[in-house]
């Protein structure tokens, strides 16, 4: 049921799979209420009108991102269609987002054979978000295709993550309050908040195996940069130090790590592993030779695409 959060797919083939996700989804959701029928009020019984329902509405993607995806293929091509790795890991995340925290919390309270009432509005919240993610990742790809950046070089490797000073103070003290301000104050089902130090909007993403999450969010985040924009925080685990730009999957990249799963950055290695890990280290003429290897590699591919931003 779950998908492979490295898997490389292209983004019409994402947006197709969440599509499914959200129409499965909202067939549970009728079977819910073909089970357990919404009580109308009395001037809803009497009005001509039926009422519409909001999570009813909520469970599906929406014109908005199809009409993103039909720009990009007119603009851009194949190219758009493909996406790339930043808004792959968004919309892949969304995708287990879905089944995690929407389809399956209607499924158990459906097939329950007491009456068990659904969580409206924490999932009129949830559906709401992943679609507001998936329309700002397709927006973002956009804006990253009209003006592209070249980065020839590897990036530096790195063994250390700047964050924001409010989630050192909170990873120093634990004791300390969470004092935050909602982005809409007065909208029930936008779950955006504001850094009180660098005024980041940071999605609070819930997952069933974290019960702490908004804490973890706060916790680890990091200023917005220019690449992420629209003031949206990023995420970054201390024992990787591997970057999120969505809630969602920093949270699922912890709780893997917390479980011990296979997908875990910490997960045990073998012992021949470990025997090949103390060569490598004890070999540092070894690995000064990789490391020049790259940098090679990496400047024969700047010299191929200089030719073609010419052309």
């Amino acid at each position: 049921m779950s998908s492979i959060w490295e898997k490389s797919n292209y983004i019409s083939f994402i947006l197709w799979d969440i599509d499914l996700e959200f129409q499965k989804t909202y067939e549970t959701y009728e079977q819910w209420l073909a089970r357990h029928p919404r009580r109308r009020r009395a001037w809803q019984c009497f009005s001509g009108k039926r009422q519409d329902d909001e999570l009813g509405r909520a469970l599906s993607l929406g014109r908005k991102a199809h009409s993103i995806v039909y720009a990009g293929q007119e603009s851009f091509g194949t190219v758009f269609e493909r996406g790339d790795s930043t808004c792959h890991s968004i919309l892949s995340s969304q995708l287990i987002r879905i089944q995690q925290e929407l389809y399956l919390p209607l499924l158990d309270c459906t097939i329950g054979r007491t009456t068990t009432p659904i969580p409206y509005h924490d999932l009129l919240t949830t559906a709401r978000s992943i679609r507001r993610i998936c329309h700002n990742a397709l927006r973002d790809q956009y804006s990253r295709l009209q003006s592209p950046t070249v980065t020839p070089f590897l990036p530096p490797p790195r063994f250390s993550v700047k964050f924001c000073p409010f989630a050192r103070e909170l990873q120093k003290n634990r004791a300390t309050s969470l004092q935050t301000k909602k982005v809409r104050p007065h909208d029930r089902h936008d779950e955006r908040e504001i850094c009180p130090h660098c005024s980041a909007h940071l999605s609070i993403t819930a997952h069933s195996g974290l019960p702490e999450y908004r804490r973890l969010l706060f916790q680890y985040h990091h200023a917005p940069s220019d690449r992420i924009g629209q003031d949206e925080a990023s995420y970054a685990c201390t024992s990787c130090y591997k970057t999120f730009d969505d809630s969602y999957g920093f949270l699922d990249h912890v709780f893997q790590k917390e479980i011990g799963s296979d997908r875990s950055c910490q997960r045990r290695w073998s012992t021949q592993w470990n025997l090949k890990q103390v060569y490598m280290e004890s070999n540092p003429a070894l690995v000064e030779k990789c490391l020049k290897n790259c940098l090679r590699r990496e400047l024969q591919r700047m010299t191929t695409m200089k030719p073609k931003e010419v052309d």
